[in-house]
């Protein structure tokens, strides 16, 4: 779901030193999505090393049409 998004941002091992998390819970992120909770912090990050953030990514909204 959001594979491409943590490629852009260095891959798991860099997204989880930036967030805190395992890196196995980032990876997990690659394909189940970003936890709601660290959006806002991996939103900030992808400003800062100007990488596009996948459509409807800070929209709850988004998330439930995609599953529907």
């Amino acid at each position: 779901m959001h594979d491409e998004l943590i490629k852009a941002l260095g891959g798991s091992a860099e997204v989880a030193k930036a967030t805190g998390q395992l890196q196995s819970t980032v990876s997990m992120w690659r394909t189940r999505g970003v936890s709601w909770r660290f959006r806002p912090t991996i939103a900030e990050l992808a400003r800062k090393a100007k990488v596009q953030l996948p459509e409807g990514f800070l929209d709850p909204a988004a998330d439930i049409e995609q599953a529907a």
